[in-house]
């Protein structure tokens, strides 16, 4: 049974209404959102990736190869199945940073526009035989469908009209419900549950297929089975064999497509708002993926049991008519019309957004911030590219006019978005790759591509490749693998060369580490010369207009519920990130970034923004596996165990940004920990406020006691402790010792009380002799009449009163005297010796690096100081000095007096040190080393110990030019000698 072109044509407009209906009610949320964010919704929405090629394309592939078919599902199948490796990293980084294409996450990864513009391009153009491969299955369905058979002439049936009129209801569906929003950064809820619903219609319309083909063409499973055996060309065609190089090839092609294609990026990664549901879609692709492929070898068998005229891409359809089963037809048209528009319609509309992105706003941003509304000309200028993409599709299906089959046409376009995956898996795992390699990689492959895959199939001319490779002239399948590997080659060794040879930027640089880390970036503590969260806006108007820049404003105020009057520095980072994130949604990486960087820079450079760090690891969003949990619990118990020190601990940075602030310190504070870090010093109150400042200005590392008045009728003491930590900041100790000073003013009261006691007896003896003479005297005034004597005796009674008082102020001094602090005891070191016993206690470890060791210091020379602590002293430079040996290493130790002063002198022929880090090398917890072979503490040892005994250590490097550079760390000791009670 055929049908005419008028019920077709209601057959099309009735299926695309239904989509219309459903994308409609689901952006109005009248189908409940348990539905549209369903993990088995997002999963279904990936099926857009099995176009009419699993519809179509595959059942010619299975009738002409047998099982190998099967090749284009596992290709797909494995992406998924190794998702941690490749989509997961990819998640991360288009969730945190808004990247809704390939072009956006290289473009980040790469930091250039021209990489943006260079893929959107291409991409472009190697997607072009994909979208009218669509058009053409839909357009000769419509042909077969009427009863028109193969090669028949088109007269009276306007079949390119036919495509047009497809072509123009896909594009209002892809304008109407995939440019809604101004930006790809929010999820087209509409979008991603028709395509769902139209994954899930080309599934049940081809197992009705199927189930047709077995139980209608064929009287069962068991008939089927019989004619299986009996039939000599199904033998031939499920044992044919396809040649390991043109099996692998067609496996990667197909697994390359499944990642880099721009329909399945942005289903896959632009409109999944929830990371878990990549973790379903790991099994639930593979599991549809094998669903849609039971129908497929069943269907083939079909076509060949009634070896119908018409291609074997179109049995469905065949099988229908031959059974007079309408509804049989209509599956299999519906079957190919549903993938044809969910590949048209989301392959468009990513490409749209890559256009504007890439094209359009690096060079056109400003005048469209002259607009009122900057996101109006944003969406026309994507439903405008949407159209053009669509056009172009038509008109290369135009200019084909049936020159190419459908399997070669899939395999141009497939062939094409291959030459994307070097980029792809070079992203998250090779940082030393740039966009020098990039975009030679890119010209090379897909010149090799444009040339030998791309021409042929636009003229329908394989000459050049018979000229090339004559001997596969009869094999075109080995052909096109040679010529694919040979793209993808090109491809590849250009990349690596360019990336070997050339030095990636700085900005490459922090994205690779980005991008390497898993979402983790290390965002830095930078200085914003902004002092509110209000002065934002003002600085994007320029740029975006004055409307955009306060919606953007406020949407990452509200996004991080802040208010509009915070002024924390550390807050102000975020938003400052959380815009140019949405920015980058909205605009693209590349401008977003420029944006950014041009309207709110930074105005310095700091140290990593630990706190931001910190809370992301915290989020409980990052799943660590291996080594990477064991460090991440042994962070979280310190910081644990930091958080619950019973002293208080704050860290302030050098621009009085307070970083770290523990539980001791809210206790003693009385402040909490909330309301203080990302905060400036001198929003806490006094008198913290004043304590902290004061005490970070001044040169003292030490504050033994310091009294603060919180309440005037009990006051509090506490000792202040501070050094500073890798950037400049300093970390400061607040120790409560209100008890102790008022337990020690205790103590020694009642030490005083009992030395009193102790020395009563000698008191009462002192006083009792002048009390003794000032009684006699005062007897003898009894009987004086002379005045002179009188005099006399007042004058030896006010004498003896003064010797009394004198002993009684004695008391009282003794009564009030304090006790004095313990000093360093200092001695004679034989130096020599004690350089002798480090080598020795560094040559004891047989694991390390063996090297020369030469002691060249004069044994008669001796310094001043300790000499267990010396001995610390040597053996850490010295065995610094071994690591950075290789296995000629050889490490000289002098030493020569100057002065009153010693100079040692430790030297090594190791790698030396760069310039910029020789001013942090003493800093505590700061290593060049590996993770684990270091803990960055043994200079800031040295350091600490050499000022403890008053002496000093310098650093200098290089000591020479070549490989071996070397290092020099000079100690300078007082001089001393040994008394005679040293001598023997």
């Amino acid at each position: 049974m055929t049908f005419s072109l008028t019920e077709i044509l209601v057959l099309v407009a009735c299926y695309l209404s239904l989509l219309f209906a459903i994308a409609h009610l689901a952006e109005r949320q009248i189908i409940p959102r348990a539905v549209t964010h369903h993990p088995l919704t997002y999963v279904l929405s990936l099926g857009v990736f099995a176009g009419v090629m699993s519809s179509n394309v595959v059942i010619e592939v299975a009738y002409r190869y047998g099982y190998n078919f099967l090749l284009y599902y596992c290709g797909a199948g494995l992406v998924f199945l190794l998702g941690t490796l490749i989509l997961v990293p990819i998640l991360r980084l288009s969730r945190v940073y808004q990247l809704a294409s390939l072009a956006d996450m290289l473009v980040f990864r790469f930091r250039s526009s021209r990489v943006g513009a260079a893929i959107t391009i291409t991409m472009s153009l190697a997607m072009l035989p994909l979208l009218a491969l669509q058009i053409q299955v839909v357009s000769d369905s419509v042909h077969y469908l009427s009863g028109f058979g193969a090669g028949e002439a088109h007269s009276g049936f306007p079949q390119i009209s036919v495509a047009l009129m497809v072509c123009i209801v896909i594009t209002l569906f892809a304008i109407l419900f995939g440019t809604g929003h101004a930006s790809s950064r929010r999820r087209n809820t509409g979008l991603v549950t028709a395509m769902a619903f139209e994954s899930l219609v080309k599934l049940l319309a081809l197992l009705g297929v199927m189930f047709a083909v077995i139980y209608q063409l064929f009287s069962g499973p068991d008939d089927l089975a019989q004619w299986l055996r009996e039939y000599p060309p199904v033998r031939q065609q499920l044992t044919t064999q396809l040649s390991f190089e043109n099996a692998h090839t067609l496996l990667l092609v197909f697994f390359a497509g499944a990642v880099c294609m721009p329909h399945i990026f942005h289903m896959m990664f632009a409109e999944n708002t929830e990371s878990k549901h990549l973790y379903t879609a790991s099994w639930g692709v593979p599991l549809y993926l094998m669903c849609l492929s039971l129908p497929v070898l069943p269907l083939a068998w079909g076509g060949m049991m009634l070896e119908h005229p018409i291609p074997m891409a179109y049995s469905g359809i065949a099988i229908g008519q031959y059974l007079n089963l309408p509804n049989v037809s209509i599956m299999a048209f519906i079957a190919t019309l549903s993938a044809a528009t969910a590949t048209i319609v989301v392959t468009t509309l990513a490409l749209a957004n890559m256009c504007l992105n890439h094209l359009i706003l690096p060079y056109g941003l400003l005048k469209l911030a002259e607009e009122a509304d900057i996101y109006r000309p944003l969406r026309h200028i994507r439903r405008v590219f949407i159209v053009v993409l669509i056009l172009a599709g038509y008109g290369f299906y135009l200019g084909l006019d049936d020159s190419q089959n459908l399997t070669a046409l899939a395999l141009v376009a497939f062939s094409g978005t291959l030459q994307f995956l070097p980029g792809i898996i070079a992203t998250p795992h090779w940082p030393r790759a740039n966009r020098r390699g990039l975009l030679a990689g890119l010209a090379g492959g897909l010149g090799v591509w444009l040339a030998l895959i791309m021409m042929p199939a636009i003229l329908g001319d394989p000459q050049i490749l018979d000229a090339l490779f004559p001997s596969m002239a009869a094999d075109r399948v080995s052909m096109w693998a040679m010529v694919t590997i040979l793209s993808l080659g090109f491809n590849v060794a250009l990349f690596a060369a360019v990336s070997l040879l050339t030095e990636p930027t700085a900005d490459e640089r922090i994205a690779a580490e980005i991008c390497a880390m898993d979402e983790l970036a290390r965002p830095t503590r930078q200085i914003l010369p902004l002092a509110s969260a209000a002065g934002f806006s003002e600085q994007l108007a320029p740029v975006l207009g004055e409307k955009a820049a306060a919606d953007e404003v406020q949407r990452a105020l509200a996004e991080l519920h802040f208010e509009e009057d915070e002024n924390r520095p550390y807050a102000l980072r975020r938003l400052r990130r959380r815009i140019e994130a949405n920015l980058s949604g909205l605009l693209g990486p590349s401008v977003a970034h420029t944006i950014i960087e041009q309207a709110i820079p930074f105005v310095d450079s700091g140290t990593e923004d630990i706190n931001l760090i910190e809370r992301n690891l915290d989020s409980g969003q990052v799943q660590f596996t291996g080594l990477a949990a064991d460090l991440d619990k042994l962070r979280r118990r310190y910081r644990e165990t930091l958080d619950k020190l019973p002293i208080g601990v704050c860290s302030i940075g050098t621009d009085g940004e307070m970083l770290m602030w523990n539980a001791a310190m809210e206790d003693l504070t009385e402040v909490t920990a909330d309301d203080v870090q990302g905060s400036l010093l001198t929003t806490l109150p006094d008198p913290w406020q004043a304590l902290l400042a004061d005490f970070q200005r001044s040169e003292d590392d030490t504050v033994l006691s310091a009294e603060i008045t919180t309440d005037p009728t009990d006051p509090r003491w506490v000792s202040l402790h501070k050094t500073s930590a890798a950037g400049g900041d300093t970390v400061i100790l607040v120790e409560d010792i209100t008890a102790y000073e008022r337990l020690e003013a205790e103590l020694l009261h009642n030490e005083r009380l009992a030395s009193i006691g102790r020395l009563a007896a000698g008191v009462a003896h002192e006083i009792g002799n002048p009390v003794t003479g000032i009684a006699c005297l005062a007897q003898n005034l009894e009987y004086a009449d002379d005045p002179e004597e009188i005099a006399l005796t007042a004058q030896d009674i006010l004498k003896q009163t003064d010797r009394v008082t004198k002993i009684v102020e004695s008391l009282v001094n003794f009564s009030h005297a304090g006790s004095s602090n313990e000093s360093i005891e200092l001695g004679p070191c034989n130096l020599a010796d004690c350089i002798d016993e480090a080598i020795h206690l560094l040559s004891l470890d047989r694991d390390a690096r063996q090297v020369r060791y030469t002691n060249h210091c004069d044994r008669e020379l001796v310094v001043l100081g300790d000499s267990q602590r010396l001995l610390q002293v040597f053996v850490n430079l010295i065995g610094n000095a071994r690591d950075a040996c290789d296995d000629e290493g050889h490490i000289q130790v002098q030493a020569y007096t100057r002065g009153e002063h010693i100079l040692v002198d430790v030297d090594d022929n190791g790698s030396g040190i760069p310039a910029e880090l020789q001013n942090q090398v003493f800093d505590p917890f700061f290593t060049t080393k590996d993770p684990g072979a270091g803990t960055g503490l043994g200079l800031a040892l040295v350091y600490s110990i050499m000022d403890d005994l008053g002496g000093s250590v310098q650093l200098t490097s290089p000591l020479q030019e070549g490989p071996h550079p070397g290092t020099r760390f000079t100690l300078k000791l007082a001089t001393s000698s040994y008394g005679s009670q040293f001598d023997m």
